[in-house]
This record gives structure tokens, C-alpha cells and sequence, in this order.
């Protein structure tokens, strides 16, 4: 792929969010409807979705070839679309491009939409058996839904994005769980009571059958985290429903994974732990993790980076009290929330502009008994993986 081609398609995010169907129907269309040859599970919900999708994707390469397409990434944006395991090639990426790029501009397509798009496109040229689509915002309008899937996963619903979703958990419930299509198979963790009934009503009107998976608390995971059992145990319902031997080593491949930015610890003694929880309830669970850790620390340092329009009024309290130290970085300036902001949900919060300098901030006065804990945002990796020399590619 060359600079000019990589170029074009991240001059694309310039079109910003833009939800609706019609663009991305429009150019699966002219690209041949590649989604049509797939046996697509699109994962929606708030909290979870890529490491659900990540856990799925691993339970099923016990048997089959398996396409996975998650968003944001954190390096690369190769690392969104993947056949067993392996991110998508510069070359492949180029061959899209090169073919479809009149196709593109002729429906004035978005980044999010080409990227669905060619991660349907690359699933059929590879012949996976399945093909594990994330939702990139909400259901309803988001480009993953265009792809029509029939087996939907639904992880924990809160709220997050209420200025495009809508501001109460029902109206973003509602958004989320419009992606169910006809004759659906379809799985969802336990969520509130209200929720719950929602996706039953929605089930019985659209004719699918519904599946509340309950979380397993004795899953052994290489994940770290309580919620991620909940993750676990929806992937696992899923992927049994597929799976055709029950003879396979499930604790072992559990064991496996390899999923960058959830409560990752990337350094022992002081304790470095990076986490992409970016709003409350993700927040929640991160500190909840960190309890349970029941370590004693010295001195706990927190960089965060968070952006525009998210709430985090409820925890920024526990954040202040937790951490001893807080350090507020720009990881994307035309994203991040602005320093004059972040100010009001914290008593004491410093301010380094830049990440790579507020890594090497926190690193160099960093003494073994510390915790250092980087949340917020995927946009830490880039300086994350050249400070740390951290590769996002395997999972």
C-alpha cells in the first residue's frame, strides 16, 4: 500500500460519524455484495463488544477459518480486519482501494463504511467460514448492521455516545438492539430488567429466538477482569451453538487470548496496567479490577486521555480519591477533550500536553511498590507501543 493510498483512506475520517445504512448498502452493492457469501455474527452492546468478539473469534478457529473485524485499533488500522488472528496485508488493503476507489466516492462513502465494507470484501476473498463483525456505534444505523447478520450477540447495554444515541439508557437500548433482523439467533448476557424485556419484545416481533447467557464466575481467562467473564460466557454460548466437537480444550484456548488494552499489564513492579475503558461503567470496572488485585501500592499514578462529550462525572470522583498522582494528556487533538474541561471532574489533576511525555513523566518517577494505570482511550497505543515496544498485532 502506498503513503498516497493509506493517505486517501484516513482522509476519509474527515467525513466524521455519519450514521445511516444507505451508503454502505449502496457500496457492498457495487462491490459485488461480498457479505452475502459470509455467515456474519455482529456482536452490539456497550461495554465488551471487541474483547467478545476477540474470545469468539478464538473459540471458533478451533474448527474454522474465521474473519474478525473490531474497531478502533490501536497501532494500526490493519489491525481492525483479521482471518485467523492475522491482520490484514498493506497489499490487500491496496488491491481494495485500487479496485473500488471510483465505487467509494460515487456513494461518498465514510472511513467507518469503507472499512465494513472491505472487511466483508477480504472475509469472502479468504472463504472464512465465519466472519465476527463488531458494531462501531450503536445498531440501528451503524454500517455493520448493513451486512445483515443472523446470529447477534448482545454484551452489557449502558450508556455511552447519549449525544448521537440518546441520553437515557432505554432510547440507546432501543438503538442497539434495532440491528436484529428477521429470524435472528440471538444471544445476550443478562442486562437490567427493562432491557431484558426490550430484547424479548424484539425477538418475539422479528421472529428470533433469544438466549440469556448468565456468566459463568469459574471461567479461568487470560483476560483480566470480572466483566470479562460475562464476555467469555456470551462467546462461549455463541460458539457452542457452532461448534461441532465438544472434545476441544476450551480452558486451554481461554487461556490463550490475547487482548490488547483490557486491564493489560505491561510492566511488574511498579505495576504498569493499561485499560482502553472509556466511560463510566468501563471505568467502574477497571477500578473494580484494580481492587481486586488487593495490592498495597506506594504510590498510584493515573494518565488519562479521554474524549469529547463523554460523561464521566459519576466516577471522576473515585478516580480523584483512588489515585495519589493525575496526569491528563491530548492522544488525538482534534478528539480529546480539552485539559479546561477535564478540570471540572477533578480536584487535582495535572496537565502534560503530550503522551509520549507523560509516560516518560510518570516512568521516571515511577519506584517498585508504584502503580501506574493508562486509561481512557485506544489512542494511547501509538505512543504506548513505541515507548514500551508493545506489538498490537497478535491475539
Amino acid at each position: 500500500m502506498t503513503s498516497n493510498e493509506k493517505e486517501y483512506l484516513f482522509s476519509l475520517e474527515s467525513k466524521g460519524i455519519r450514521l445511516g445504512l444507505e451508503r454502505t448498502i449502496e457500496l457492498l452493492r457495487k462491490c459485488k455484495n461480498p457479505h452475502r457469501n459470509l455467515n456474519i455474527i455482529q456482536i452490539v452492546g456497550t461495554n465488551g463488544k471487541g474483547s467478545t468478539s476477540a474470545i469468539l473469534s478464538k473459540l471458533l478457529s478451533l474448527e474454522y477459518s474465521v474473519g474478525l473485524y473490531t474497531s478502533p485499533h490501536l497501532y494500526s488500522f490493519n489491525e481492525r480486519v483479521r482471518v485467523d488472528g492475522k491482520p490484514i496485508s498493506n497489499q490487500m488493503v491496496s488491491k481494495f482501494i485500487k479496485k473500488f476507489k471510483p465505487q467509494i466516492e460515487s456513494v461518498d462513502a465514510s472511513f467507518f463504511e469503507v472499512m465494513t465494507v472491505m472487511s466483508a470484501w477480504y472475509f469472502s476473498e479468504k472463504k472464512v467460514d465465519y466472519a465476527i463483525m463488531e458494531t462501531g456505534l450503536g445498531g440501528k444505523f451503524d454500517s455493520v448492521t448493513a451486512c445483515g447478520a443472523k446470529t447477534i450477540g448482545i454484551t452489557s447495554i449502558s450508556i455511552d455516545h447519549g449525544h448521537i444515541l440518546g441520553e437515557s439508557l432505554s432510547e440507546i437500548a432501543d438503538e442497539k438492539i434495532a440491528a436484529i433482523k428477521s429470524k435472528s439467533e440471538v444471544f445476550s448476557v443478562f442486562q437490567l430488567k427493562d432491557i431484558n424485556e426490550k430484547i424479548r419484545k424484539k425477538c418475539k416481533s422479528s421472529d428470533s429466538h433469544i438466549s440469556f447467557i448468565k456468566t459463568d464466575h469459574s471461567l479461568d481467562l487470560s483476560l483480566k477482569g470480572d466483566h470479562q467473564k460475562q464476555n467469555a460466557s456470551l462467546a462461549l454460548a455463541i460458539s457452542k451453538n457452532i461448534l461441532k466437537s465438544t472434545s476441544h480444550n476450551i480452558d486451554k484456548c481461554l487461556m490463550s487470548i490475547n487482548w490488547h488494552g483490557r486491564n493489560q499489564i505491561i510492566n511488574d513492579n511498579p505495576d504498569i496496567v493499561f485499560d482502553v475503558a472509556h466511560n463510566e461503567d468501563g471505568i467502574k470496572s477497571f477500578l473494580s479490577f484494580i481492587a481486586n488485585t488487593k495490592k498495597s501500592y506506594r504510590k498510584k499514578t493515573l494518565l488519562l486521555s479521554i474524549q469529547k462529550k463523554k460523561n464521566i462525572a459519576e466516577v471522576s470522583n473515585q478516580l480523584d480519591m483512588f489515585f495519589d498522582k493525575k496526569i491528563y494528556s491530548i492522544t488525538n487533538p482534534s478528539r480529546s477533550m480539552e485539559y479546561i474541561e477535564i478540570q471540572k471532574y477533578f480536584n487535582d489533576i495535572d496537565y502534560i500536553e503530550s503522551p509520549d511525555k507523560a509516560l516518560e513523566n510518570a516512568m521516571q518517577n515511577a519506584q517498585k511498590g508504584d502503580l501506574i494505570a493508562i486509561i481512557g482511550t485506544h489512542y494511547w497505543g501509538d505512543s504506548l507501543k513505541l515507548f514500551f515496544n508493545i506489538c498490537f498485532d497478535n491475539i
